[in-house]
């Protein structure tokens, strides 16, 4: 399409009359529309795509149904992705731990997903808060098309352009944006549905549909690995000589030593654990830390903490964790899977704890399924990782610190190592810093020259050995009862 069409097609979409009076729900249209479609709404549909974004095109395998959807990019046998629940966005790791991207919904995927999943034209969309407006007609490229306004609750409003010949959907707008999606080819599937497999985002290729089917099988929702208990709960001891939460463990019948590390995305294996055990490896992976490298991904397991067990999961291969005092590092996968208890006091670990009453909350978001909380340092305001595997206290990543020099002054500095590399860290005082409702006395704070990591920085295990801590993923909290040894001042 040359310049001067694309610019016709821009003026059209945007120029017709919105706020002109509304007709009633056009009933005859939408029939024709449910006839022509089929049930596309309640049909679970298995696709692969191939999706283009800035010109980098990847496959993408994909379920859906109704306005949910699960995408997953393979490489291998590991298929990270991502999923929508209807109202939030969810990251999936390779071990299909789902964590939300955000506590906010996605107004407009949401709406997006309400066109192209047909959901408007369920017989119980209205009745269930959506709507549906008649908006005339609009012209496009010398063709004639009828327009409908579809509002599905607190979804961001489409257009969407009908052909009248067809009945089927060949534009959608969003009411305040300049995004169009256009819908060509459209196929006859079996299960009686009718599908587009070409769609473009502002004239732009955006996804081409190499397979495409409606599955009798049910649609799934993504979960990461399933934990089973022996009995009651029971607390495991953690070393006492260790800031970080290192503990016995088992995996695949071996006595090891585990860190439980709510820095680590997924699970984590020392190279020599990995090569004793003679794990196949299934994939490689991209590990960052101080530095980065790639690395072998290795299937193992069953993993045993106390009488907690969890089944054969992906490892992500480290070559540099042994000398560090464990083989295992346990992240994501084990923490979303149950509520954990980190107590300094008693130096103990407890996997299906319970948040007391007298705990303060601290609500948590997920970056890339490290855990975040919001803080202020000093009059600061932050957003720091949650990072039990880090030794520090509050350690900042370099160009936050470099943004914010006076925030405190570095009296002294000291050599620091990490996954895939050596570092300085910069240390000094700040003289509070305020987590939820609790506010500290003076901190020790740094900052690591290489540190580029999740958030502005981490709170680390010297700062968490103030509390006893309660991680609960699944409804995105983190617990604090203050120590004895602490000294707080109240905000």
């Amino acid at each position: 399409m040359g310049f001067a069409a694309r610019l016709a097609l821009c003026c059209a979409l945007g120029l017709f009359p919105l706020g002109a009076a509304r007709a009633a729900e056009p009933t005859h249209l939408l029939a024709r529309m449910r006839a022509a479609s089929g049930p596309v709404w309640r049909t679970h549909l298995r696709s692969v795509s191939r999706l283009t974004i800035d010109g980098e095109t990847t496959t993408i395998q994909s379920d859906a149904l109704g306005v949910r959807f699960v995408t997953r990019e393979c490489n291998g046998a590991l298929c990270p992705g991502t999923y929508f629940d209807g109202r939030r966005l969810y990251s999936i790791n390779i071990n299909g731990t789902t964590l939300p991207r955000s506590a906010l919904p996605e107004t407009y995927l949401r709406g997006i997903r309400t066109v192209a999943s047909l959901a408007f034209l369920s017989r119980d969309f209205t009745s269930g808060g959506g709507s549906i407006e008649d908006a005339g007609t609009a012209t496009i490229a010398g063709a004639r098309y009828r327009v409908l306004l579809v509002s599905n609750t607190d979804a961001v409003p489409m257009q969407v352009f009908v052909d009248p010949a067809t009945a089927l959907v060949r534009y959608v707008r969003d009411i305040d944006g300049d995004g169009t999606f256009e819908y060509r080819h459209y196929q006859h599937l079996d299960g009686g549905i009718t599908l587009p497999s070409l769609v473009l985002h502002n004239d732009t290729v955006l996804e081409r549909y190499d397979q495409r089917e409606a599955s009798p099988a049910p649609f799934v929702v993504p979960h990461g690995l399933t934990v089973t208990f022996a009995g009651a709960a029971v607390r495991v001891p953690t070393d006492p000589g260790k800031a970080v939460p290192v503990f016995p463990c088992t995996i695949a019948g071996v006595a090891v030593r585990c860190l439980l590390d709510t820095g680590n995305s997924g699970l984590s294996i020392s190279q020599g654990l990995a090569e004793r055990l003679r794990a196949p490896s299934v994939g490689a992976y991209s590990v960052a830390g101080l530095g980065r490298y790639v690395t072998d991904v290795v299937r193992v397991g069953p993993l045993a903490i106390g009488n907690a067990s969890f089944p054969d999961a992906d490892y992500v291969v480290l070559h540099d964790i042994s000398h560090y005092g464990y083989d295992v590092v346990l992240g994501a996968d084990v923490l979303a899977a149950t509520t954990i208890e980190i107590d300094p006091v008693s130096h103990t670990l407890w996997l299906g704890a319970s948040a007391p009453d007298n705990a303060i909350s601290v609500p948590m978001a997920f970056e890339d399924f490290i855990p975040v909380v919001n803080v202020q340092l000093g009059e600061l305001q932050a957003h720091l990782a949650v990072d039990t595997g880090d030794e520090s206290n509050i350690n900042l990543s370099y160009d936050f610190y470099q943004q914010h020099p006076t925030l405190f002054r570095a009296t002294e500095q000291r050599s620091v190592s990490g996954i895939g590399g050596n570092s300085v860290e910069l240390i000094g005082r700040i003289p509070s810093v305020t987590i939820g409702s609790y506010q500290t006395s003076p901190q020790r704070i740094g900052t690591t020259e290489s540190l580029r990591g999740t958030a502005y920085g981490h709170l680390g295990a010297a700062f968490f050995s103030q509390f006893k801590i309660i991680l609960d993923y699944e409804n995105g909290h983190l617990g604090l009862i203050p120590g004895p040894a602490t000294n707080p001042t109240k905000p």
